[in-house]
């Protein structure tokens, strides 16, 4: 049995995505294993995903060894900033871990700092580095520990480079998704071989086809309401302050004018805000955007694919429209990832607007390419995925 820890308990579209592309992964390179997603919480994973997680530190606990190898990816995941990284989890923990009453009396009095601290403590006390890198001295249990499709937002502190460089070295395999990744694991003085491809949900339209996923798409907007005759642009947007909102309404209702187009707004990281956002974001425009809360991944992908143009500050939904050859911008999100996915499968900075007031001119060039100018790339890159899983792959199924 192979496990796949990643934050994939979360209402959010690339972290739900990863174990359903690996586990397809997995089969089209004939891995036979069973292949189980661990994260904080256990159960049904959120927006209709359609598998179930078991929580790592009850496998952690387990005197038996039934994880043959341990996967940890993808997603921005290597990083010691455990507070941020318990942010996203606030309502969960609230909703599903029940806290009695002396832990909301402190919540009470010493507000949501509180809540993170507690959540750190009970769920995030299995490593001794950081949530999402393990030592395979500590963990003997797992046997060989991969990571699969990972990124590392922020320069480690050096405090915790020895530890770190202790848990990379004795790891059977590293696969980073972009340069910027491999370099900050270089200044913390890894070694060690790291493949560095780019993010595996480029290889999505190998499993999910573009046109069947259309039709689904089309068929969903229009029982929303939305003209499925004229052009659909999608649009994503993490929470904006509010003199960048009104920017960005400005933006979007000229562009529908511009080109008479439908403009719908989909939300992909419920527990970022998504969802608030966007609603009232579509309210404020009078009519003119459409906000389309689907609260399912796979309704997602077939709102991308029914599209003409996507933008958004989504990692996964511009991979996404990316890999179905559907021309893309991201928003001026100010975050690494972005660039560093850019520059991997050759598209560059221009596809990242440096602020809302470009969408317009920056959507003019985009739609100027030729028709193949993102199928190539996509192309090239799912290709690069594909090697690397297969020295991934080949690694975990050693025999220990």
């Amino acid at each position: 049995m192979i496990g796949q820890l990643c934050t994939c308990d979360v209402e959010n579209f690339g972290d739900l995505l990863y174990p359903i592309i690996f586990r397809k992964l997995a089969e089209q390179h004939g891995i036979g294993s069973a292949i189980v997603p661990l994260s904080f919480f256990p159960g049904p994973a959120p927006c209709a995903a359609g598998f179930d997680v078991r929580g790592i530190n009850q496998v952690i606990k387990s005197r038996r060894r039934r994880i043959s190898g341990l996967v940890i990816g993808g997603g921005d995941v290597l990083r010691t900033d455990a507070d941020t990284l318990a942010t996203h989890y606030d309502s969960i923990f609230e909703d599903r871990a029940r806290p009695p009453f002396w832990f909301r009396i402190k919540k009470k009095y010493f507000g949501r700092q509180h809540l993170r601290n507690e959540f750190i403590k009970r769920f995030m006390g299995y490593s001794l580095i950081a949530p999402f890198i393990l030592d395979n001295a500590n963990h003997a249990n797992f046997g060989s520990i991969v990571y699969c499709s990972c990124g590392v937002p922020f320069s480690f502190p050096s405090p915790k480079f020895r530890a770190i460089r202790a848990a990379f070295e004795a790891a059977a395999f590293v696969y980073v998704r972009d340069a910027p990744s491999r370099d900050k694991l270089r200044e913390a003085g890894v070694s060690r071989d790291i493949e560095v491809a780019p993010d595996l949900i480029v290889t999505l339209s190998d499993f999910f086809n573009q046109d069947q996923e259309r039709v689904k798409g089309l068929a969903l907007l229009a029982s929303h309401g939305v003209d499925t005759t004229k052009d659909i642009i999608c649009f994503q947007s993490c929470p904006q302050p509010p003199e960048k909102a009104l920017e960005l309404l400005q933006q979007l209702t000229a562009l529908k004018k511009k080109l008479g187009a439908e403009i719908i707004l989909l939300p992909t990281g419920y527990c970022h805000g998504d969802d608030f956002f966007l609603q009232q974001l579509a309210e404020q425009s009078g009519g003119a955007l459409t906000c389309i809360n689907t609260h399912s991944i796979r309704a997602m992908i077939s709102v991308i694919a029914a599209c003409k143009l996507f933008v958004g500050t989504s990692m996964h939904g511009n991979i996404t429209a990316f890999s179905f050859g559907i021309p893309h911008l991201f928003g001026p999100i100010a975050v690494a990832k972005a660039e560093g996915f850019l520059d991997i499968v050759g598209l560059g900075a221009d596809f990242k607007l440096a602020s809302w007031s470009q969408l317009v001119a920056q959507q003019a060039m985009v739609m100027r390419l030729p028709p193949d100018y993102f199928t190539t790339r996509a192309e090239a890159a799912k290709g690069a995925v594909h090697k690397t899983m297969g020295h991934l792959f080949a690694t975990l199924i050693k025999p220990d």
